[in-house]
């Protein structure tokens, strides 16, 4: 697979039923949002959530962050970029920005630390290196 390096993003419709009380996303909807656009990054680096299983094997969200900067509300739309930003021998972190789509104003970033455990067991287990290969593929790391 070939593809060009640089940012992985997506853009996302923002619902009514992301926003809270005062009108705009509630705080907890943005990692939904980093969550949704991992998976894709996955699926774009050929290694999606299925790949992961067929190795009897599965990720674990442990730590997971966002940090507000301004409002989205209801109609808006948000590009979000994914970049994994560091390997250790079972877990990765995965850093996100978040975009109005329209403005390029930042919304919002954050980040998730993942780690690798077997299926059956769910102990931790090594990175394949087909994965790490795979994230090299589209990001210099």
């Amino acid at each position: 697979m070939t593809t060009k390096k640089g940012p992985f993003s997506m853009t996302i419709d923002i619902r009514f039923a992301d926003t809270d009380a005062n009108g705009h996303v509630f705080f907890a909807n943005y990692q939904t949002f980093f969550d949704t656009a991992f998976l894709k990054y996955l699926d774009h680096i050929g290694c999606s959530f299925k790949w992961f299983i067929d190795q009897n094997i599965n990720f674990y969200y442990v730590e997971a962050t966002s940090q507000f900067k301004s409002a989205l509300t209801y109609g808006d739309k948000i590009v979000v970029s994914v970049n994994i930003s560091k390997f250790g021998r079972t877990s990765f972190t995965i850093d996100f920005e978040g975009r109005d789509a329209k403005s390029g104003r930042l919304a919002a970033t954050g980040h998730i630390v993942s780690v690798v455990v077997d299926k059956a067991t769910e102990i931790p287990v090594e990175i394949p290196k087909a994965f790490k290969t795979a994230v090299g593929t589209v990001q210099n790391l």
